[in-house]
């Protein structure tokens, strides 16, 4: 697939190409012709020239084989001129038009017919419903953007043409540089796994931004992006709107797609080590950090300088409440430096304040004294507007200190400061509005050892459960058993009994038709020998009252054994494939919503950081003197489960619950397979 004629074409045509303002086909002619570089071909039967530019009647009379096509015309029209375009020898086409599947059925038509041209013909194109592309480091702009944006190192991918817009103006007011813009729009051709894979590999871009709606294919992004940021060290920071149910139909109804589980989709990305943001600021402030070019550590250690003691404050919260930054501790011999350069007031710790009456040489004594520290990864300096404060002046030092140190200016005020945030941007740096904005950025693109809480939605199975005879043998399969003894009769329960040479047993049913035992009663623990048999009539007694339709295959029984229980389960996603869910067991699964996810298959280690990401991993490990848990045995389980559900796809669901883990030992004690 060649996407590079898209952003470094010879030859451009415009099919639909207008000269009145306010159309389509004029601002897609007025963006190339400002480049001025490459060959401009505008088609339309209705002129004779485009904005001074030979116009031709149909894509036939235009002479060669441009490299790009983009096609404005009609939605009916628009997979015959794709067709053509094949004719011609055209190498990739961006299609802005709209009227397709975000239009409803007849749309959606459309759009599968040029899906099918696509893959037939292996013409690669963008589209439908996108706003087109832009090479911020050439002349290429084949967009209906406002402005092009200005030269830069970050790559902005978006399926949505107002934000990839909005984007793109907020970039050029800030001083952040884009490297390639795409505006993916339905994606009935080339896709955001596509795009990213060729930014991934393209020299000019250092970081990449996503904004999806939907993922075309789960698995093939993840791997993707693992290999981007592990092999080629970009950063990727993706938001992904369709997160609630309202957000989810505003999708569909927006591109006609559907939306992934908003906490299976965190974990994957976490897992491949995508940086995720909730929200449209922090995606920007995202790009603005990025811009400067830092590779952020596991841990960044940071200084505040500030002429405010209440923003530092705040900061200095939000920094120690981090996992991914700390502030540095100084020792006494950097104290009594700031002391012998700073007033008698001046706050000498971290943060250093060095009040409000602070010109700029005051900043430049701070930033001396700490920029020398090995210790201090990147500065924070906050510049709060009062009646002495020199903003120009002061932005002057921190332009003479961004190549000592990684600098990041907080010019508080808003215009007021607009003579200092303005020698930033010369300079090529940025300003953050807020304390919080370089913080929370700079925590989501730090990869975290902690998961936030999860609650994954439960919907009733529609799949058939396995058979106890079924399952186990599975799981045997991977050197997994499920924990006792079956027994098929009555009869055989004593038998059974007996051979686990134990006192006190528990008891279950074992059917295909009873999902959830407790809900029928079929539990029962503690039975000594002589209530065995009184216990299996209860049970079974109750079960046909409350489950006549079930069919009982017989009872499990199982010693009774002390541990902590958690559960592991695996749902399949439409879009990542098989999830596995590991949490604490028992009265902490609804109580917490304390979960691990992983997409399958996965490894010990990535099994191990699993089990330590969940908040409960303390009571795990023996917390207030109780028994620490085998975890080696639970990852090799986390393992094991995760190896089923990649190799097994006709299995839909898998919920161990509980797994009673011991200091030597992990015990499934019930299983269900779908």
């Amino acid at each position: 697939m060649d996407i590079e004629k898209f952003f470094h074409p010879e030859s451009v045509i415009v099919i639909g190409a207008r000269p009145e303002e306010g159309h389509v086909g004029s601002a897609i002619m007025k963006n190339l012709l400002a480049g001025g570089k490459r060959t401009i071909y505008p088609v339309t039967p209705n002129y004779q020239d485009v904005l001074g530019v030979p116009a031709y009647a149909s894509l036939s009379d235009v002479p060669g084989s441009p490299d790009l096509a983009v096609i404005a015309v009609k939605a009916n029209l628009v997979p015959d001129t794709l067709r053509a375009c094949v004719a011609k020898g055209v190498r990739a086409a961006v299609v802005i038009s709209a009227g397709f599947k975000e239009e409803g059925a007849e749309g959606k038509i459309l759009e599968n017919e040029l899906t099918a041209i696509g893959k037939d013909t292996g013409i690669p194109f963008l589209g439908p419903n996108c706003l087109g592309v832009i090479d911020g480091n050439s002349d290429l702009n084949a967009s209906i953007a406002l402005h092009k944006p200005l030269p830069g190192s970050i790559g902005f991918i978006s399926q949505s043409g107002a934000i990839g817009t909005s984007f793109i103006e907020w970039s050029r007011s800030e001083g952040v540089g884009i490297s390639k813009f795409v505006s993916l729009g339905n994606e009935a051709g080339i896709t955001e796994v596509a795009m990213l894979e060729y930014l991934g590999n393209d020299p000019e871009t250092k970081a990449i931004l996503l904004y999806v709606e939907h993922v075309s294919d789960g698995a093939h992004l993840l791997a993707i992006a693992k290999n981007i940021i592990e092999t080629k060290k970009k950063p990727i920071v993706l938001l992904r709107s369709g997160r609630s149910e309202r957000g989810g139909a505003a999708v569909m109804s927006h591109t006609g797609s559907l939306a992934p589980e908003d906490a299976i989709f965190t974990a994957a990305c976490r897992q491949s080590g995508i940086a995720t943001v909730t929200s449209l600021r922090d995606l920007f402030n995202a790009a603005k950090l990025l811009s400067l070019g830092t590779d952020w550590g596991a841990k960044t250690r940071l200084v505040i300088v500030t002429n405010g003691g209440g923003p530092s404050v705040n900061a200095a919260d939000l920094v120690e409440l981090s996992e991914s930054m700390e502030l540095v501790q100084f020792d006494e011999v950097t104290k009594d430096a700031l002391h012998k350069v700073l007033p008698p007031m001046a706050a000498v710790g971290n943060p250093i304040d060095v009040i409000g009456d602070a010109g700029a040489d005051r900043y430049k004594s701070a930033l001396d004294i700490v920029s020398a520290r090995d210790d201090v990864d990147a500065i924070i300096v906050i510049v709060t507007p009062q009646m002495m404060t020199d903003a120009k002046a002061i932005a002057d030092i921190l332009v003479s200190f961004k190549s000592i140190k990684p600098i990041i200016p907080v010019f508080m005020g808003g215009e007021v400061m607009r003579a200092g945030i303005d020698v930033l941007l010369t300079n090529s740096m940025v300003n953050f509005d807020l304390p919080s904005d370089p913080i929370f950025a700079l925590d989501a693109l730090t990869p975290k050892k902690k998961s936030t809480s999860h609650s994954i939605k439960h919907t009733p199975s529609t799949a058939a459960m396995l058979s106890y005879a079924d399952s186990t043998a599975l799981l045997e399969k991977y050197g997994l058993t499920v924990f006792g003894s079956l027994a098929r009769t009555r009869e055989e329960a004593q038998s059974v009994f007996d051979a686990l040479g134990v006192e006190k047993i528990a008891m279950k049913v074992v059917s295909q038709d009873v999902i959830h035992k407790t809900d029928v009663q079929a539990v029962r623990l503690n039975i000594e020998k002589e209530n065995l048999l009184n216990t299996w009539d209860e049970i079974t007694s109750g079960v046909k009252t409350r489950a006549p339709h079930a069919t009982i295959e017989g009872m499990l029984l199982q010693p009774m054994v002390r541990g902590k229980e958690i559960i592991i389960g695996m749902k399949r996603d439409a879009t990542f494939g098989p999830v596995i869910v590991f949490g604490l067991g028992g009265i902490f699964v609804e109580l917490l919503s304390d979960v691990a996810m992983r997409i399958a298959p996965f490894s010990e280690e990535e099994a191990r950081a699993m089990i330590d990401e969940i908040a409960g991993v303390k009571y795990l490990e023996g917390f207030r003197g109780s028994e620490s848990v085998d975890k080696e045995a639970l990852a090799q389980l986390l393992v094991s489960i995760g190896n089923i559900a990649a190799e097994n796809p006709n299995i839909t669901e898998i919920d161990l619950n509980p797994v009673i883990v011991t200091k030597d030992h992990a015990y499934i004690v019930d299983a269900r397979l779908m």
